[in-house]
């Protein structure tokens, strides 16, 4: 195949781009290739393309590597956490859809735990509200986690039956 520039040497690099759906292939002898790749590289950046495929991060506490972690899966010490946070946080909403746990509740302390969430969510609602500047719902929610907290205190001075009102 010749080159689709100079159409007189044998194309060796074969570029293919797809920009907005639109693909675009070029086939270049070398010589081509390169005033092609510094007009390119003028265009778009490559170096980001590869930004984020390396991570280089270490725990300071045990010295595990994040490519480490990846490659076994397993984490070295609790200090791991922290060092990984940002990372780990993409890697467990990628694999459960959340980073939050949902899963089963004990049937003991169930409405004690039910309560706790119920305040957490009416909390992101407020600061949700307030982000839109909707603040007689802001109102609303505060005035719902006053009457949840006021339920959880009343059960827990001895009224404790799992029943939410």
């Amino acid at each position: 195949m010749l080159c689709d520039s100079c159409k007189k040497r044998e194309a060796r690099i074969h570029y293919t781009s797809v920009i907005n759906g639109v693909v675009q292939e070029q086939h270049l002898c070398e010589i081509c290739a390169t005033g092609f790749h510094e007009a390119a590289m003028n265009d778009f950046p490559v170096h980001k393309l590869f930004e984020g495929l390396f991570n280089d991060k270490k725990c300071p506490v045990c010295n595990l590597s994040y490519e480490n972690f990846r490659a076994n899966g397993k984490l070295g010490c609790s200090n791991c956490y922290e060092a990984f946070g940002d990372d780990l946080r993409r890697v467990i909403k990628g694999i459960h859809g959340h980073t939050h746990h949902k899963g089963k509740l004990p049937k003991r302390g169930y409405s004690k735990i039910s309560y706790k969430k119920n305040i957490e969510e009416l909390n992101r609602n407020i600061e949700q509200a307030i982000k839109n500047e909707e603040y007689e719902k802001a109102a609303m929610y505060r005035d719902e986690i006053k009457r949840l907290k006021d339920m959880m205190n009343s059960k827990e001075d001895g009224n404790d039956n799992d029943q939410m009102a």
